[in-house]
């Protein structure tokens, strides 16, 4: 096809799951999409594993479409019965999905020596400092 061809993709709230992801990369969807998938990894300490990349993936699709229905009904003024209760769906689905990821980040912040020293005569010793501190990459406990 050529340039003057082509067809643009219109994204719409029931688009087909294929057709998000044969998105334009310069499109504000596509933008959405890069945008919570980033946040979410980032979220999960920038190495999700293949679980949490699939409810990334899932998300970052909720959240489009929550997105776009936004506007769909900003630009209307108007919903109908299905409408509203797909999108209270979508964000319910959105919410558990956010759930299963953790409320709270996980922190990339290692446990630092002076942390470590001053751990190390406390109850629980250097395992139970990380836990308080949110250091993630502490070591077993012997």
């Amino acid at each position: 096809m050529t340039e003057s061809t082509q067809k643009t993709r219109v994204v719409k709230p029931y688009s087909r799951p294929a057709a998000l992801a044969k998105l334009d990369q310069r499109t504000k969807e596509a933008r959405v999409l890069r945008e919570i998938r980033e946040e979410l990894t980032h979220h999960v300490g920038n190495n999700p594993s293949a679980t949490q990349r699939a409810l990334i993936d899932q998300a970052a699709q909720l959240k489009l479409r929550l997105a776009v229905m936004d506007r769909t009904f900003a630009e209307n003024n108007k919903t109908t019965g299905h409408d509203t209760r797909d999108y209270l769906a979508w964000a319910n689905s959105y919410t558990r999905l956010l759930r299963q990821l953790g409320i709270k980040g996980t922190t990339d912040r290692a446990l630092n020596l002076n942390d470590y020293l001053a751990a190390r005569d406390t109850p629980g010793g250097p395992q139970a400092a990380a836990r308080v501190s949110g250091a993630t990459n502490e070591a077993p406990a012997p």
